[in-house]
């Protein structure tokens, strides 16, 4: 046997396993114990198990921390039907109990087509590996203790992911069903025998298992996940906005991405600050200063030079537009009624009011179509734009205006 086989049941059994041969009557136990005791060395077990930090023991239908099954064939002692009872009854009480367990057929002709089927059908009868040997023979157990390994518990199950995920809201569709099928994964693995599953379930899908490590002797499994390049793609998609579907429509998406970031490096204080106190401007870069050649100057007796520059800047005026609209008209007494249904369906459901139809559009639609065709008009923003531009040159705050 290996010695990381030997570790590993050292580390899962704290430092000593104990071995129950359980069986019914006749099944070859005892013969079974003397050759694993021959084989192994018989008391705390061989130098070169002990060596590994673990101690073998082996008992007869006895309690321990993991078990072999023995069943036989008919072929090796009496009839098979004289022991399937017990079998089945410990069978039953080695999974109550969460005890790791392996069974071994005891055959004169562990070879034979017949005792292959019936190891197949007590495999799967009892859901554990079952081997097939002749037990008076001399042989060699490590598949057996490689197998019995295996049996016993998983008890971390690790799941790497790619990092982009990380960054996606917990209420996201793609992460929740993630989290929802490692649930139904997890709850399916309850031994270290059941890990190669995992990369089964991710077989197909927009993720998969790249690699699968397990470490027998702690019983822990890492899995990593990687996204198959479609779902980063439809991902991406989804949280700006856009169709990404490959890599033109992406580096497309790239370049915009570039130019508004940009622009909002640039304006985005101004809109800021014209949100919180409605008035924003944005300050000039040094790129785009226009130096003037400098200017000679006299006045009365003295003179000097002017050096000037000139640039534009941006000055956001946070304007509060209003608009409504009178859907109610008519005689005095209809048209009082009609707007005494407005009021109180508004003060039953406020949203559905607004989305009330009149004339195949809807209250919000029309007030909203009411604050888009409010601006200033053609003709007074020249003039406008000339009066802010006095204000910020001058430093003046004197404002008259006068609305014709």
């Amino acid at each position: 046997m290996s010695n990381e086989v030997y570790e590993g049941l050292g580390r899962r059994t704290g430092g000593a396993l104990s071995l129950a041969v359980l069986g019914g009557a006749g099944t070859g136990k005892t013969t079974l114990i003397r050759a694993m005791e021959s084989c192994f060395g018989a008391g705390e077990g061989s130098g070169q198990a002990q060596a590994e930090g673990l101690a073998l023991r082996f008992s007869e239908n006895g309690t321990g921390n993991a078990a072999v099954l023995l069943a036989s064939d008919g072929t090796a002692n009496g009839a098979r039907s004289d022991t399937m009872a017990q079998e089945e009854s410990l069978a039953a009480r080695l999974h109550a109990e969460g005890i790791p367990f392996v069974i071994l057929v005891n055959s004169a002709a562990p070879q034979s087509e017949e005792c292959e089927d019936l190891r197949r059908a007590l495999q799967e009868k009892y859901g554990a590996p079952a081997l097939s040997c002749n037990c008076k023979q001399q042989r060699e157990y490590d598949d057996l203790f490689e197998k019995l390994l295996l049996r016993f518990p998983a008890r971390r199950l690790d799941f790497t992911i790619p990092e982009w995920l990380r960054v996606l809201p917990e209420d996201s569709a793609i992460v929740a069903k993630l989290i929802e099928h490692i649930r139904e994964i997890a709850a399916k693995v309850s031994c270290m025998e059941d890990c190669p599953a995992i990369a089964e379930a991710f077989s197909d899908g927009d993720m998969y298992c790249e690699s699968l490590e397990s470490d027998l002797s702690q019983g822990t499994v890492c899995c990593k996940l990687v996204a198959r390049e479609r779902l980063f793609h439809r991902v991406l998609g989804e949280e700006c906005g856009e169709e990404l579907s490959d890599e033109l429509q992406l580096m497309s998406y790239v370049r915009g991405l570039r130019e508004a970031k940009q622009f909002y490096e640039k304006y985005g204080a101004a809109f800021r600050r014209a949100e919180e106190c409605g008035y924003g401007i944005s300050r000039p870069q040094e790129e785009e200063l226009k130096l003037q050649p400098p200017q000679v100057y006299r006045k009365g007796s003295r003179s000097g030079v002017k050096l000037s520059a000139d640039a534009c800047t941006y000055h956001i005026i946070k304007v509060d537009v209003h608009s409504e609209i009178s859907p109610v008209a008519g005689e005095a007494a209809r048209g009082e009624e009609l707007a005494r249904g407005i009021v109180e369906s508004y003060e039953k459901d406020p949203l559905a009011l607004w989305n009330t139809d009149m004339f195949g559009k809807t209250f919000k639609e029309m007030v909203r179509e009411g604050l888009q065709e409010k601006t200033v008009p053609e003709d007074a923003r020249g003039k406008l734009r000339r009066a802010v531009t006095r204000i910020v040159n001058e430093g003046k705050g004197g404002v008259i205006c006068i609305l014709l």
